[in-house]
């Protein structure tokens, strides 16, 4: 199991405007892109913040990963 360093982002709620956590801009430490968004996505319809749709993503980025040689250039320490 390799570690991998993502940032998921949703639809909605990314805005910091007011001084307000942006809930749908998040960083992840996961097996794979789709646990990283099963994360987010499961913390966010647990405590029912935003909207449904704003829940939904929008992109989940690979940022690093853990191993000598990582395949996306930067290494995660974990």
């Amino acid at each position: 199991m390799t570690l991998k360093l993502y940032r998921v982002t949703c639809r909605g709620m990314t805005s910091t405007i007011g001084g307000n956590v942006a809930h749908g801009l998040a960083y992840v430490v996961a097996e794979d892109a789709a646990d990283a968004y099963r994360r987010v996505r499961a913390e966010l319809d647990k405590t029912d913040l935003g909207f449904t749709k704003g829940r939904e993503m929008d992109k989940v980025e690979l940022l690093a990963e853990e191993g000598m040689y990582p395949e996306c250039g930067l290494r995660l320490y974990v």
